[in-house]
């Protein structure tokens, strides 16, 4: 079979030509290629790729030569007239020539070459490619450059580079020096050094100094600045942005100057970008970039960036069912959009597609990639950061990644094409189901008029988007792309994969619903009965991601092996032989109203919480308490215990201390021990047992007194905050 490949040509200022005529790659031959530049990586990146893939498609053999010769066919150069990541080919009859800008154009010139010769690429260390006879090039030229200037998605794929090469994305390591990405002034100005001597460096919140954020309007604050990044540029002198941004907290400046400022912009981004231009001005040949951020999302009135300052705008606080132009609860935000797109040229636009803290379920948000890249570019965005579902087993991670790569490179692409090749390309004979299922989705979210909010438990949408009677429409469109993949092992695995999401929901719905027809339990004739159906699902999710080696299920990097360990041991209730199921607990510090509205029978009511704080867990914040069950009798029961939640992104660290002791009267107790917490907690597992057992001792009351952390410790961004404590399921047993 013999291969001819039309090119769609950009014509450049000279013009471009066609005819004919062919450039030819014979099988089982050897051409030469010329590499203009043996020292850059990006050339010689360029070179190995083409020589595996054409040595997989026809069996070409490609030869690098130190001089070119009239024997040299191929040459690959770089060009600084180009974008950094743009190219130009041109092809004559026996001559090619590929030339990139100085960071990888010349790479993705090659990808572009072996996407037309049908070579694709649908995950890391996922290709897929034919085999030909006979390569034949149309003569002409081709010129193409991204419409970002930088393109990064939060891959947590590292052990395959050519993958990240292949969708043309940027890391973060490539643009940004190591340390100086984001949230910065921790590092420009450490609180462990100055905090205690000089404590107006830092914010003034609520009439109390904190050193959750700098001063922006110190002018000492500016001179420590100017001199860390004048001490750290001299170490990494390649790297040309810089950012000087607010930590991650809520915590900005309040101090009479910085209040003036505000008042005059109109918005705590004043006193920020104040700060930002005076260290730009300092440095005129970096770029410095800062963010717009929470409090500082909103555009000042005044002031504007300079031309070297680069502004980070954030969408964290949207709704992800509908565009942002179009939808009217984000009108605030396309406002600040669009003041910000008036007064800055450098605009990176930092969004979130996924959900972060349930990452593998569903989250039909696909339909709103496409106008939402659009509107940014529209805006003077030249860099997006997508912080996207990137990990392998998160919901349609590798579609995700295809999609957005694709659209920061051209926003203007055929979005339903390219989405259709890649369910084609990945899924095999069932795509036509999972395009069904999506598609599903997206007409049941649109009808529900249900929201998508990138920290929502699956539970929010059980009544509509994920009711019992949708769920089993979604899982027949599964039923049958399996059975049509049947006989392709990678399509199957990969659409198992896929189904992983919708069994996640349903495993979830179920936990928040423990004993009713979609729960874990069916009740009949008042006992619980175990759901078989739902048990076999979890064991076909455990499964799954142990043959895929699937890392995480959330941002939290909670394991599946965490996560099923955790959902097993809240469906094994502690109904039969618990003496405390259903006993009434008092407590000295009621728990947040927030979660489970503080009602303290979640503690004795025979479930177990599982590793998400927002279902059967009972939280305390900044405080310590003393909880007393009552169990009505007189026992001798042996074993004691509760349980405690770590999740430390989210401020929630066990306990410090938990104590028990008995009484038989309510009056006098006895303890009977305590258990401590040691360290800091960096790394802890998600739930901790407090197991105590007690011998021959006739009670009544137990009283546990917990003591919670206090503070978060130095290793955490909020470093001070007060931290929460979450308690679950109290047990007595025999």
């Amino acid at each position: 079979m013999r291969l001819f490949v039309l090119f769609l040509f950009f014509c450049s200022l000279n013009g471009a030509f066609a005819s004919e005529r062919e450039f030819i790659i014979q099988p089982n031959k050897t051409t030469e290629v010329y590499l203009k530049d043996t020292l850059s990586k990006d050339l010689k990146n360029a070179f190995g790729l083409m020589s595996r893939h054409l040595a997989e498609l026809n069996k070409a053999e490609l030869k690098q030569i130190i001089n070119p010769g009239p024997t040299t066919r191929i040459y690959l150069k770089q060009n600084r007239k180009l974008h950094p990541d743009g190219f130009k080919i041109t092809i004559r009859e026996n001559k090619m020539t590929i030339e990139g800008g100085t960071r990888k154009g010349t790479t993705y010139a090659v990808v572009h070459l072996l996407e037309i010769l049908g070579c694709k690429k649908t995950g890391p260390n996922m290709g897929h490619h034919g085999i030909w006879e006979e390569i034949a090039f149309s003569c002409g030229v081709i010129e193409d450059k991204p419409a970002n200037d930088v393109r990064i998605i939060n891959l947590y794929y590292p052990e395959d580079a050519e993958y990240r090469d292949w969708m043309r994305l940027n890391t973060i390591e490539e643009i940004y020096p190591d340390g100086y990405f984001v949230h910065t002034f921790h590092r420009l100005v450490p609180r462990e050094i100055y905090f205690q001597d000089h404590p107006e460096y830092f914010a003034l919140v609520n009439g109390k100094r904190t050193a959750d954020q700098v001063c922006p309007s110190n002018p000492e604050v500016k001179k420590i600045i100017s001199g860390k990044l004048r001490e750290e540029m001299s170490k990494q002198p390649d790297k040309q942005k810089w950012s000087v941004s607010q930590n991650d907290n809520f915590s900005y400046c309040q101090c009479d100057k910085c209040k003036n400022i505000i008042v005059e912009e109109g918005s705590p981004a004043g006193p920020i970008i104040h700060l930002v231009n005076d260290i730009a001005k300092q440095f005129p040949d970096k770029i410095i970039s800062t963010l717009a951020y929470q409090y500082s999302r909103k555009a000042p009135a005044k002031v504007k960036p300079r031309k070297n300052v680069e502004v980070m705008l954030c969408t964290i606080e949207l709704h992800r069912h509908a565009p942002i132009e179009t939808n009217p609860e984000c009108a605030d935000f396309k406002k600040d959009m669009e003041d910000w797109g008036k007064i800055c040229s450098n605009i990176f636009l930092w969004d979130y597609t996924i959900n972060f803290n349930h990452s593998i379920s569903p989250f039909p948000n696909l339909h709103i990639l496409q106008p939402n890249i659009q509107f940014f570019t529209k805006n003077h965005v030249n860099a997006l950061f997508e912080q996207s579902n990137s990990t392998i087993g998160y919901e349609f991670s590798e579609l995700k990644v295809h999609l957005l790569s694709k659209l920061m490179w051209n926003p203007k692409l055929d979005f339903e094409q390219e989405k259709q090749s890649f369910l084609h390309t990945c899924y095999g004979e069932g795509y036509q189901y999972i395009s069904q299922y999506i598609d599903a989705l997206e007409k049941n979210l649109k009808e529900t008029e249900s929201k998508l909010w990138i920290y929502e438990h699956p539970v929010v949408h059980q009544n509509g988007l994920f009711s019992e009677e949708r769920m089993k429409v979604y899982n027949s469109f599964f039923d049958m792309a399996e059975q049509a993949a049947k006989t392709n092992p990678l399509s199957l695995k990969n659409i198992q994969l896929a189904r992983l999401s919708l069994q996640y929901a349903e495993m979830e719905i179920a936990a928040n619903n423990m004993f009713s027809k979609r729960g874990w339990y069916l009740i009949s004739d008042g006992k619980a009965l175990p759901n078989y159906n739902l048990r076999k699902t979890l064991d076909q999710f455990e499964q799954i991601c142990h043959q895929n080696q699937v890392p995480t299920i959330n941002e939290s990097e909670m394991s599946p092996e965490n996560y099923i360990r955790s959902l097993r041991r809240m469906i094994d209730v502690n109904i039969e032989g618990n003496l405390a199921f259903g006993k009434k607990v008092n407590s000295s510090s009621p728990p947040d109203k927030k979660y489970q509205s503080g009602d303290l029978s979640y503690l004795t009511n025979g479930v177990s919480g599982a590793s998400d704080y927002n279902i059967h867990w009972l939280g305390w914040f900044g405080n310590d308490t003393e909880l007393i069950l009552d169990l009505d009798t007189l026992t001798q029961a042996k074993n004691i215990s509760i349980h405690s939640l770590w999740n430390g992104k989210s401020w929630i660290l066990h306990p410090s201390e938990v104590s028990c002791s008995i009484s038989a009267d309510g009056k006098t107790y006895s303890p009977i021990g305590t258990i401590r917490v040691e360290g800091e907690q960096q790394k802890e597992d998600p739930i901790r047992n407090y197991p105590f057992q007690t011998e021959n001792n006739v009670y009544r009351y137990v009283k546990f007194t917990v003591k919670g952390t206090g503070k978060l410790f130095n290793w955490h961004p909020s470093a001070g905050e007060p931290s929460w404590f979450f308690l679950d399921e109290i047990t007595v047993k025999d």
